[in-house]
């Protein structure tokens, strides 16, 4: 037999009217205490427990059994990401911002000379958004220069056109370290860089991290009379679009909403320096 919400037999029996408006109000008091946690986190909030109860609600609301209660007020679950500040509950959301991310251990010139060198390839609006390295080409010698610009989407960062990072848009975390090479000082610099995208619609987005790419970057510089040479380099991206990246270029996922991660998600170690820089990204 078929009844209407209104009509179902459970409504008119009022030991279980009693014991569902007790239900119902739990349920609110968890939904409440979820969403204040929640608040700053731009994490999405899942609305599933409040669909679960929806039905029962709109019953005992229609059987009269909600009159003369005061539910609390509760703060619904909401779509969308924090824009107002981008890197929240990401690995990067305590970083320093742009060149202030970027520390030399010492006063050491090698050092200097490297930490030019990844600012003009990695953070300088010229080079990432104009897709103009002459800054950093001309930090390199010229036998190193040559190489280097032949394959510039791996040296320096290039965002997709038509994309647009977040004023204060890119963080920084790593390490510099001292050596020495064939008669010169070695610099290797270990970093990873976070990009934070403007999205066109961030209510339709779900995860801090669709406006976040990142990449990192782990090369090693001799430092010669006639400018930086890198001897040895391996690089890693992660949070990306695919098919931008495919021709050269950075851009979030948002860029590609029908792209899904092929990974347990693990965030954490993709903004981790230090050891061997992962292989594969969330493309492979």
């Amino acid at each position: 037999m078929q009844y209407g919400i209104e009509d179902h037999p459970d409504l008119r029996d009022a030991a279980w009217m009693r014991a569902a408006t007790r239900r119902a109000k739990r349920e609110v008091r968890t939904q409440r205490r979820r969403a204040r946690l929640r608040r700053h986190s731009g994490k999405v909030v899942t609305a599933l427990a409040l669909v679960a109860v929806g039905g029962v609600v709109v019953g005992l609301q229609r059987a009269g059994a909600f009159d003369g209660v005061s539910l609390p007020d509760a703060e619904l679950p909401r779509a969308g990401v924090n824009v107002e500040a981008p890197f929240t509950g990401t690995p990067a959301e305590n970083w320093s911002e742009g060149e202030k991310g970027i520390v030399v251990p010492s006063a050491d010139p090698a050092f200097e000379h490297v930490r030019r060198a990844l600012v003009a390839a990695r953070l300088d609006p010229v080079a990432i958004s104009e897709h103009k390295p002459g800054r950093y080409l001309a930090m390199l010698a010229p036998g190193a220069r040559e190489h280097v610009s032949t394959r510039l989407h791996d040296w320096t960062t290039r965002l997709k056109p038509g994309t647009k990072l977040f004023p204060g848009g890119i963080r920084a975390s790593g390490t510099m370290t001292l050596g020495e090479a064939d008669g010169h000082r070695t610099v290797t610099a270990d970093f990873v860089y976070a990009y934070a995208f403007e999205p066109p619609a961030p209510e339709k987005l779900l995860d801090q991290m669709e406006m976040i790419a990142a990449v990192r970057e782990k090369v090693t510089y001799a430092v010669t009379p006639e400018g930086l040479w890198p001897t040895e380099a391996h690089g890693h991206r992660y949070s990306i679009a695919c098919r931008a990246s495919d021709e050269g270029f950075l851009a979030p996922r948002f860029v590609e909403p029908s792209q899904h991660l092929t990974e347990v998600r693990d965030d954490r170690k993709h903004f981790t320096v230090g050891g061997e820089v992962p292989t594969g990204d969330n493309c492979d």
